[in-house]
């Protein structure tokens, strides 16, 4: 942290060589394309479906599983055969003993799972006109913009750090304009009470967990609404001319009671303006984001004019567009930033955004490739914070590695195998 405050303090906010922002012209039509934003803790996943928004739900403690050991128990004795074995040149031989020995009790690691989905279903009707969904490197927040029968819509979504919630606003150019019943839901595992969920991450696909059991990390998500003008229900509003949604998760890995976890940081987000949440995520996302630009060259002015998905299809074509390199840089300074802050897990093999239960390679921390190259970019590109997620994880897997230490190698010291977990599990896997 010291080294941070260093870079921080000698180094000037820097303003991008061009608008370093990501834009389309249609919603997101699969997970993949919707938009992310983060505050380390906390992600979601912006699609901007004009009548029925979709924005998925991610908290970075909601894993399957438990804290417990699975050391193999024949991996101490029949290390010194694999040995043996190995060095006679029998390697197949060693190979089955080594698989039967001294792999972990459950083979796969306990996934990392979505937290649920937010569904905003408006009373709009009509034609779409002039849509435009973006994300702003820069400041943090994506905006889906739209036009039906005259009125022009916004949004604006970000993930605030210092109020420790998703925020949603919603605006019109016309008062009144404003309806829609909010929703939260996951796919399994879970119960809805209002704008309150409630569930456990339990494990699936269980043949390949072998024998976990049927246990995960408990968790609360919980929504708010504030409107300006209309009417406020339980699971909705009607006829704002503004509403901020504000939504507030947690798990029993931080908090005994979840809930009432969600409920305090909601009550103090509530106090506060919209501007003032706002402006306060901006100043704190920028404090990182603006202390390294990178200018490749002018682009072709007209080049901007274009939707990001467009220009990508010119540089696949063999275009240059030195630009959309430099966006592509900062998005992955951004990515950084959304995924991994002081007091957050790390990032993991997906950063912070999954939308399933039993994602590829379980959204895990493959520590022996993936999770560095996650982090190369922290220190060349001035994010010095980032790291400390990523060293916390390191301390915490020197403790439960020692235990493996001892008990499959007879040694001492600490010691880890390529992949790891949000319990921290140490023993060979897979």
């Amino acid at each position: 942290m010291r080294l941070a405050l260093i870079a921080f303090l000698l180094t000037p906010l820097l303003p991008a060589a061009e608008p370093p922002t990501l834009w389309y012209q249609q919603p997101a039509a699969k997970w993949t394309e919707a938009l992310p934003v983060g505050n380390g803790r906390l992600g979601a996943m912006v699609f901007g479906l004009p009548f029925s928004e979709r924005i998925q739900l991610n908290e970075d403690t909601v894993w399957a599983g438990e804290a417990r050991s699975r050391i193999n128990p024949g991996a101490a004795a029949a290390i010194p055969q694999i040995r043996k074995l190995l060095f006679e040149g029998r390697v197949a031989e060693a190979e089955v003993l080594a698989d039967k020995s001294m792999i972990a009790t459950t083979r796969r690691m306990p996934p990392y799972q979505t937290l649920g989905d937010l569904a905003l279903n408006f009373q709009n009707a009509g034609t779409v006109e002039t849509y435009r969904r973006s994300l702003d490197l820069d400041m943090g927040v994506a905006f889906v913009e739209y036009t039906i029968g005259g009125v022009r819509f916004r949004r604006e979504v970000f993930a605030s750090a210092p109020a420790g919630v998703i925020v949603v606003r919603l605006t019109a150019n016309r008062p009144g304009s404003i309806s829609f019943t909010a929703a939260l839901s996951r796919e399994a595992d879970a119960q809805a009470d209002g704008l309150l969920l409630t569930g456990e991450a339990l494990p699936h696909n269980d043949k390949s967990y072998g024998l976990e059991r049927k246990v995960g990390a408990r968790f609360a998500a919980m929504v708010r609404l504030v409107a300006t003008g209309g009417t406020v229900q339980r699971t909705g509003v009607t006829n704002a001319d503004a509403v901020t949604l504000l939504m507030a998760a947690a798990t029993n890995v931080r908090e005994t009671n979840p809930t009432a976890a969600c409920e305090r940081t909601l009550d103090r987000a509530v106090k506060t303006p919209y501007e003032t949440l706002r402006a306060e995520h901006i100043a704190d996302h920028q404090r990182l984001f603006r202390r390294m630009s990178l200018d490749l060259g002018a682009a072709d002015p007209a080049l901007l004019r274009l939707p990001t998905d467009e220009r990508l299809k010119r540089v696949e074509a063999g275009a240059d567009d030195p630009g959309l390199l430099a966006s592509y840089f900062q998005f992955g300074r951004y990515l950084m930033i959304a995924s991994s802050r002081p007091g957050s897990s790390a990032a993991n093999l997906q950063g912070i955004w999954n939308d399933s239960v039993d994602p590829p390679w379980g959204s895990k921390y493959t520590i022996n490739i993936n999770t560095e190259m996650n982090y190369w970019p922290a220190a060349p590109a001035n994010m010095l914070e980032c790291y400390d997620p990523l060293f916390a994880m390191i301390r915490d897997i020197s403790e439960t590695g020692m235990e493996t230490a001892k008990a499959q190698y007879g040694a001492s010291g600490w010691v880890t195998h390529h992949n790891t977990d949000g319990w921290r599990g140490t023993a060979p896997v897979d």
